[in-house]
């Protein structure tokens, strides 16, 4: 009788640390699973934005060679207006967007740069200040800053240009005339914050 009570009881015991693993090991399963998940999401994002931000430096670039190529001072924003309001050219330290946007009068100038008022930046301003800047898809699932009509993405995307300097042989700082170092800068939010920077050289290459 003694026997059986303790093979009974060995049974449970088995049968409980059989469950164990069998919890753990699915458990296990879930968890590689989850994460796999998470990493393809990430790696998916850091593509996207790398692309967004990659294609705001060719259409800065593309600003540039329709101005060349319409007798226009390189670095003017707006055709519609004269060259020589300096209100019309490219600042530095300025936030921007920029935007296609297909014009019948001017259609070689289908690249708009337009400045970003009450610019903030960080996670406390996803909700206020930063949907300046904020993407949006359209419905040919396009990234647009027009959200409006469209749904709202998970990105934000600016661009800044900075004064390009050199240190000369005694250390001074000199200011490269007809040039701008541009960051373009894509921003998101999910399961933390993250963000892509490319940065470029923008110079009136035809200035001699």
């Amino acid at each position: 009788m003694q026997s059986k009570n303790i093979k009974s009881g060995m049974s449970i015991i088995e049968v409980i640390v059989a469950i164990f693993i069998f919890t753990m090991w699915m458990a296990s399963i879930y968890l590689v699973i989850t994460s796999s998940l998470n990493l393809n999401e990430y790696w998916k994002n850091q593509i996207i934005a790398s692309n967004l931000a990659r294609e705001w430096l060719e259409l800065v670039k593309n600003l540039r060679d329709s101005n060349y190529a319409n007798m226009h001072d390189w670095n003017l924003l707006n055709p519609n207006l004269e060259d020589n309001f300096e209100s019309n050219k490219i600042e530095t330290w300025v936030y921007y967007k920029v935007e296609i946007d297909y014009d019948i009068v001017y259609p070689d100038f289908s690249v708009k740069l337009s400045k970003i008022d009450d610019f903030k930046e960080g996670k406390g301003y996803v909700e206020n200040q930063m949907h300046n800047y904020e993407l949006c898809l359209d419905l040919e699932k396009k990234y647009t800053h027009n959200c409006v009509w469209n749904r709202k993405s998970k990105f934000f995307r600016y661009v800044k240009f900075e004064d390009l300097k050199y240190k000369s042989n005694t250390g001074d700082e000199i200011l490269v005339n007809d040039a701008y170092k541009v960051i373009s800068k894509v921003i998101w939010y999910k399961k933390g914050y993250h963000e892509i920077n490319l940065t470029t050289i923008l110079a009136n290459h035809k200035r001699l």
